[in-house]
């Protein structure tokens, strides 16, 4: 069932905290959202929701009507939080829910690591750094575009031309982190994107992370403000649909 969407899998250091966002389609905007844990989403013991106390010890929940996500932050995260999570929307017919979501917690990162969600300005610019193990010191690092990998689209490589178009790529071995830049970012750019590692060319690993783009606001004919978000949901049978969102708000007077 994909009318809930989120990662597959996340690393996270212990002791940090991770945002995780959850996306739905716009006719679950008004249903109760919640995050629970257990390999079986029928028998997940529900963590936090958003009808009630939205945060719980550690936990928090956070919808966002404008943008269909809602966000679960986790802190200072321990071994014993190692596992499965939902992401899961109530409604009248039951629960919708998403593709599992496995948590590994552990006391060194191993591999490639970055944060799982990042926020840009419609316009603006975001720096978005990829931390990797000394063993991929002197391997090509690349950033790509998609829900899979490693079926994302390569927009940039550490061992070609650095930049390509908006997006660049820096690559520094003596601090173990390679960054890559967006500049002029805008709604379409709103998407999952993938740091990674290249060994005598094959693809070796990978972080994922979302991207949101906060929207621009413009003025209408009649002096209605606006925004503008677009989305997109991986339907049934591997179809991706887009949408736009557009929120309309009367000026004060």
């Amino acid at each position: 069932n994909n009318c809930v969407r989120t990662f597959k899998g996340i690393t996270v250091q212990r002791g940090r905290s991770v945002t995780i966002p959850c996306f739905y389609e716009e006719k679950y905007k008004h249903h109760v959202k919640y995050w629970c844990r257990e390999y079986s989403w029928l028998s997940c013991s529900i963590m936090v929701r958003t009808d009630s106390a939205q945060s719980k010890g550690e936990v928090s929940i956070t919808d966002d009507w404008d943008q269909l996500v809602f966000t679960v932050t986790m802190r200072n995260l321990q071994m014993k939080d190692t596992g499965w999570y939902w992401c899961g929307v109530e409604t009248d017919g039951g629960a919708v829910y998403s593709e599992h979501l496995y948590f590994t917690v552990t006391s060194v990162i191993q591999g490639l690591w970055t944060e799982s969600l990042f926020s840009a300005e419609g316009g603006g610019s975001v720096t978005i750094p990829c931390f990797y193990e000394y063993k991929y010191r002197n391997h090509v690092k690349y950033w790509c575009k998609g829900y899979t990998w490693p079926y994302c689209t390569t927009m940039v490589r550490s061992d070609l031309a650095e930049t390509e178009g908006d997006v660049s790529i820096t690559d520094d071995p003596d601090r173990l982190v390679f960054t890559v830049t967006m500049r002029n970012v805008q709604e379409k750019d709103i998407d999952w994107y993938w740091c990674g590692v290249e060994i005598d060319g094959k693809l070796v690993d990978s972080a994922s992370l979302y991207l949101t783009v906060n929207a621009e606001e413009t003025q209408t004919a009649n002096g209605d403000e606006e925004k503008r978000w677009s989305r997109t949901l991986l339907k049934d049978h591997g179809e991706e649909v887009t949408y736009s969102i557009v929120v309309h708000k009367k000026p004060e007077a």
